[in-house]
């Protein structure tokens, strides 16, 4: 150009003829091009920078085209394919076919599967599969990519190939680790057991004995250990099933108040020993039967109200469950566990939840623990839709709180609601110096329609009675500053017109009542008292329980029970010698005989000499184990009838209970074996075998 500047130009040129076809000259048309030329010279760049990019990027970058038919074909390989594959790209551009090729046979279909429904979804490709490359070496990769619509209809995907061999290969190492934990934690369980059924098993029959007083403390120093060890091996075991993704929540129905009130039980002497309350409240509108795991939430509540009643000397420690509907009309329950104990220190916070660490870590700590409880508790709250938190500070004492999602029975498996006419009128007096359990007593007494009036001791309570009001019944807390319930109902008996008023005692030592003292009232009921057992109370208190209670009935049936109904021969498959005469002993107080085997292969010889009605197998034994001879007596039964088989185990991981059911086994009993459980085991097999 005239200012120096270069520019580019299309010449083009056509010869001119005359009328009779001669030559006559040319024309020349000339274009400016330059704009044109600048953007070609743009592309090229732009084509090279990309070219640079793509032999140089990590993986593989591709792209395949999609035509409006549906064909498919491969528009881009960059370099690090002939890297991942040790394979030219050029034979596998345009023809994908060649490119399924590399995925092994038993792979292919899956992968070719996905693709064709990312396909026709128009969607992105991902994916995680194998590939072999030219000189055999395995590989995984995992592909991601993104999809382009073309105005005439056709569409491209543009993605990547990730080498991720050593990642799966971490995995896959990770998986055998974690494996090899979960057998190793088996193992360990097995062998820690099973002298621990030994240890706490002989005690307990060693507590059935006559013993002097320093001997049956001595023996109880030794079950207590014995249990304080065993809660210490579950949760370890718990902890290593949650932080390996293997434990599991069962999802049946169950009774919410039961749950609670056996949580709250096992803290109830422990409580009367410091001299604490323990207090449980369910709010109404807490459905009596909801969809869960008892077993799950019952370890959270005691976990939780253990902490408690360990960390308060003085006060109370309360239990509350509530409703909670959200604003999205899903409900919830929350659980709180208030104390008057020591508090959180501020410092301590941070850790509460965190695995093995407790709020006061010195070596001159008061109060031991392993530092799991809180973590499992919390872990297991979140499994179940929730989470859980935590209030308080130093000397104010402590509460803690968790919600679950709620899940209602089905209507069908929904209990009858608790009469609430029979005691609907009569007028009740509350006498307890603790003001939540006032509450909680006068709330209970309100909902079944009574009219309540509540005092804090027995000069408060003596001068109600002394008035003009009239009252059905009475119930009185047995520990109160200056008249406690005992002399209170003395008093209350020698009052003018008085004398014949029925009372009810709450108390946490009520068991040690002597005989005089017990005939002053109608019922005694431990502390915390469960609403179903209160309630009966009062029924029988003003003479209109008219029913049977759960334990009536249970007695009535066992009562009804014939004789030859129970098991009368039993068969202990056991090899360890300690754990035999547990065994025997244990079934011996219960009332039954039993023979001894010493491995599988004993079992299916004396199941074939004569005839047992349960046999008691142990998992583990010598020659042939438990599973192996369930196996052989499922598959077939001796001449005599095949027996009940009742699994014994001192294994905890998550499954043994179906391994042994799926091999043949009618029922389950952990180790360290109790007597308790022992019993209902072997009234579930009389039920089942006669």
């Amino acid at each position: 150009r005239k200012d120096g500047t270069p520019c580019w130009l299309e010449i083009e040129v056509q010869p001119l003829r005359d009328d009779h076809g001669a030559p006559g000259g040319y024309m020349a048309i000339e274009s400016d091009i330059t704009a044109r030329k600048e953007a070609e010279q743009k592309l090229t760049a732009s084509e090279q920078s990309l070219r640079a990019l793509t032999d140089h990027a990590p993986g593989v970058l591709f792209q395949f085209d999609v035509a409006a038919d549906g064909a498919i074909s491969v528009a881009l390989l960059s370099a690090g394919f002939a890297e991942l594959f040790r394979r030219d790209p050029a034979p596998f551009l345009r023809r994908p076919a060649r490119l399924l090729a590399l995925v092994p046979r038993r792979e292919r279909a899956a992968v070719r599967e996905a693709l064709l429904r990312a396909v026709a979804r128009r969607a992105p490709w991902t994916g995680v599969f194998p590939v072999r490359a030219a000189d055999g070496d395995a590989h995984w990769v995992a592909a991601r990519s993104s999809v382009h619509a073309r105005p005439d209809g056709s569409l491209a995907w543009f993605g990547a190939l990730a080498d991720i061999t050593e990642q799966q290969v971490a995995r896959r190492a990770a998986e055998q680790a974690s494996a090899a934990k979960s057998q190793f934690l088996a193992m360990m369980s097995h062998e820690i057991r099973t002298p621990m059924n030994g240890v706490i098993g002989m005690t307990s029959l060693l507590l059935d004995t006559p013993l002097d007083e320093r001997q049956r403390e001595f023996a109880e120093i030794i079950r207590s250990s014995g249990e304080a060890l065993l809660a210490l091996i579950n949760d370890i075991l718990d902890f290593s099933k949650i932080e390996a993704g293997k434990l599991e929540l069962e999802n049946a129905p169950f009774d919410l108040a039961e749950c609670v009130a056996g949580a709250m039980d096992l803290f109830a002497p422990r409580a009367a020993a410091k001299g604490i309350d323990l207090l449980c409240e369910i709010a109404e509108g807490v459905p009596r039967e909801i969809y869960g795991d008892p077993a799950r939430l019952r370890q959270i509540l005691v976990n939780l109200v253990g902490n408690a009643v360990k960390f308060t000397d003085q006060g109370e420690v309360h239990l509350a469950v509530r409703p909670l509907s959200e604003a999205d009309g899903s409900r919830r329950l929350v659980f709180s566990v208030r104390d008057t104990g020591v508090g959180i220190p501020p410092e301590a916070r941070g850790r509460l939840f965190s695995a093995f660490s407790q709020g006061d870590a010195s070596t001159t700590r008061k109060y031991g623990g392993t530092g799991l409880g809180l973590a499992i508790s919390r872990r297991l709250a979140e499994m179940m839709g929730g989470r859980m938190w935590a209030e308080g500070g130093p000397g104010a004492g402590s509460m803690f709180s968790f919600d679950i999602a709620l899940g209602p029975a089905p209507p069908r498996q929904r209990r009858a609601p608790s009469p609430r006419a029979d005691l609907q009128g009569l007028s009740a007096l509350v006498v307890d110096d603790n003001a939540t359990n006032r509450r909680i007593l006068s709330d209970l007494a309100s909902r079944w329609e009574l009219r309540v009036r509540a005092a804090a001791d027995g000069s408060e309570a003596l001068a109600l009675l002394r008035s003009d009001e009239a009252f059905d019944l009475a119930v009185l807390d047995m520990h109160m500053p200056g008249m406690d319930g005992v002399e209170l109902a003395r008093a209350i008996r020698a009052l003018p017109d008085r004398g014949g008023l029925p009372l009810v005692l709450l108390s946490s030592i009520g068991q040690d009542l002597a005989p005089e003292e017990r005939a002053l009232f109608v019922a005694c009921l431990a502390k915390p008292a469960k609403p179903a057992s209160l309630h009966d109370a009062l029924r029988r208190a003003v003479g209109r329980d008219e029913g049977k209670g759960a334990a009536a009935d249970g007695a009535a049936e066992r009562a009804a029970r014939e004789p030859d109904a129970r098991p009368e021969r039993v068969l202990v498959a056991e090899d360890n010698p300690v754990n035999q005469r547990v065994a025997v002993q244990m079934l011996g107080r219960l009332g039954y005989r039993a023979d001894l085997a010493g491995n599988g292969l004993e079992v299916l010889e004396a199941l074939h000499r004569q005839r047992y009605d349960v046999v008691l197998m142990d998992v583990q034994m010598p020659e042939m184990d438990g599973l192996e001879a369930s196996r052989r007596l499922r598959a077939q039964p001796p001449p005599h009838g095949r027996p009940w088989i009742i699994a014994l185990t001192a294994n905890a991981m998550e499954g043994d209970r179906e391994a042994c059911l799926a091999a043949g086994m009618d029922d389950y009993l952990s180790k360290p074996m109790r007597v308790d459980a022992l019993a209902a085991a072997l009234e579930r097999a009389a039920a089942r075998t006669i």
